[in-house]
C-alpha cells in the first residue's frame, strides 16, 4: 500500500514538473496570466501531495528511520529533501498569493529572482525525493 501511495506522489511530482515546463513556455510567449494560472495549479497539486502524503509519511515513517540511522546517506538525503521541499513549497505559496492579490503583473517581475530560487529548490527536492523513492521501493539505489 505504501509503495502505491509513494508512486502516486512521485507521478504527481512529474505532473507538476510538466505544469512548470508548460508554464515557462507560456511565460516565454508573453502569456503571463496563463503562466500565473498554471503555476497556481502546480502549487495547489503540490500542496495536496505534501499535506496528504509527504507530511504523514515523513512524520510516521521517515523520521523514526532517520533517528535510528542518522549516519546513513539516505537519512541526510531525506533531511535535505525535507528542507528544500518545504522552502520551495512556502516560496511557491508566497509567490502565487502575491500574484493573485496584485492588481498588476508588474509586481511579478520584481519576484523573478525568488521564482528562480523556488524552481531550483523544487528541482533539488524532486531529485532527492526520487532518490528516496528508489532507495526505499526499488533495488536500484540502496543507500
Amino acid at each position: 500500500m505504501y509503495q502505491i501511495i509513494a508512486l502516486t506522489s512521485l507521478v504527481l511530482q512529474f505532473v507538476i514538473l510538466g505544469l512548470i515546463i508548460a508554464s515557462l513556455v507560456m511565460k516565454r510567449r508573453k502569456m503571463i496570466r496563463a503562466h500565473g494560472i498554471t503555476m497556481l495549479l502546480a502549487v495547489i497539486v503540490h500542496s495536496i501531495t505534501i499535506l496528504a502524503v509527504m507530511v504523514p509519511s515523513f512524520s510516521s515513517g521517515l523520521t523514526p528511520y532517520i533517528l535510528e540511522n542518522f549516519a546513513k546517506p539516505i537519512s541526510v538525503i531525506s533531511i535535505f529533501h525535507g528542507i528544500t521541499g518545504l522552502l520551495a513549497w512556502l516560496l511557491g505559496i508566497w509567490i502565487v498569493a502575491a500574484w493573485h492579490l496584485s492588481l498588476s503583473t508588474q509586481a511579478c517581475y520584481r519576484k523573478k529572482v525568488a521564482m528562480q530560487i523556488t524552481l531550483v529548490l523544487w528541482l533539488i527536492a524532486l531529485i532527492l525525493g526520487f532518490a528516496i523513492y528508489l532507495n526505499f521501493y526499488t533495488e536500484i539505489l540502496p543507500l
